[in-house]
This record gives structure tokens, sequence and C-alpha cells, in this order.
């Protein structure tokens, strides 16, 4: 009895801290083993990282400068991002089986370029999907790239961010011919991937 609370706590954890990992997991299992782990975690654990998440995101939503966030007994989070008073708006829904399913992040409304906004919302998909932070790291980083984007800094033209979903850096490395801006970490993965130190965009030698 003692080592099935210990197993079901850490499995809690994990699913707390760890949500990406868990989810990767979760995905790479069989379908017998997949199921009976959706099941347990919906009866169990779900709805109180759910809660969790949206009490974490309440704590934080008093109005900020440009951004407000608002959250309904659905366990969907509404961010609403203001500049120049025209306001920028996106859904963030829970799924019923989270951390295992993917939150959807759904775009209300839109101020910017079409392709443009569409990297923005991706790059919150992916931050929420991909890396082990909560709903209001995401909205954090997506506010924080918006912030700088408007301040006229320049994103990298590797991930197309401005602020590095791991490191928190901006663009730093710059190419001595085109002056395009990078983040080392993207400039390091893209020399490796392409075996190759050259510009990702006009492939001069860095």
């Amino acid at each position: 009895m003692i080592l099935e609370h210990l197993a079901c706590y850490i499995y809690c954890n994990i699913l707390r801290l760890l949500p990406a990992l868990a989810r990767q997991w979760w995905n790479s299992s069989d379908c017998k083993v997949s199921n009976i782990i959706d099941k347990l975690t919906v009866t169990y654990v779900s709805h109180l990282i759910c809660k969790e998440e949206i009490e974490a995101v309440q704590e934080h939503q008093t109005k900020d400068e440009h951004m407000q966030v608002k959250v309904n007994a659905a366990y969907e989070v509404l961010a609403i991002y203001t500049v120049d008073e025209v306001n920028m708006e996106i859904l963030i829904s829970l799924p019923y089986n989270y951390p295992l399913g993917p939150v959807k992040v759904m775009s209300r409304k839109e101020i910017c370029g079409t392709n443009q906004w569409r990297t923005w919302v991706r790059q919150l998909t992916l931050f929420l999907t991909h890396q082990n932070g909560n709903i209001w790291d995401g909205l954090t980083q997506w506010k924080s790239n918006l912030d700088k984007r408007f301040d006229g800094v320049e994103e990298c033209y590797v991930c197309y961010s401005v602020v590095h979903a791991s490191t928190h850096q901006l663009p730093k490395s710059t190419c001595k011919t085109c002056r395009k801006k990078f983040h080392s970490q993207c400039l390091y993965k893209w020399f490796n991937t392409s075996n190759k130190s050259t510009c990702p965009i006009c492939r001069n030698m860095f």
C-alpha cells in the first residue's frame, strides 16, 4: 500500500513538474498502456492540475501595462495584449486529460500581419507543448516577445522569436555581411544541423 501511494505521488509530481516529458512518454506508449494511463490521469489527476494552473494564472492576472488575463470555469485562459489602444487576443484551452493532452492555443483577435501573428501563436503552442513550464510561464514568454517586437527589437531569423524560449536572451549574434541577428543557441543548432559555419540567411561565413 505504501509503495502504491509513493508511485502515485511520484507520478503526480512528474505531471506537475515535467509535463512535456510525461506527455512524450505517454504518446510513445503502446495503445493499451496509453489508454490505462489516460483513464487514471483523467480520473484522479487532471482536474487537480488544471485547477492549479488556473489558480497560478489568477495570482498574476492583475492588469499589466500591456497584458490582461482572464480565466473561466471551463479551464480556459483569455490573454489580451494591448498596444496603442488596440487589442490582440488569444484563448488557451486545457484538454480534459491535461497535461497528457496538448494545450490548444486559438487566435481570437489579431492586429498584425497574418504570418507574424501565426508565428507568435505557434511559438506559444510549442512552448506549452515541449517546455516544462506552466501556462503563466508561456504567457510571460509570449508577452516578452510582443513587448520586444513592438519596441523595435529584431527577432532571431532561425526561431523567429525575440526572446529565446530556454535562455530568455535576445538575439545578439550578428552576421557581418547581412547584419541579421540570431540567438547564439539557435546559431549553434544551425551550424550542427547544416554542418556549415555560414549565415542562415545570406550563406556567407559567419
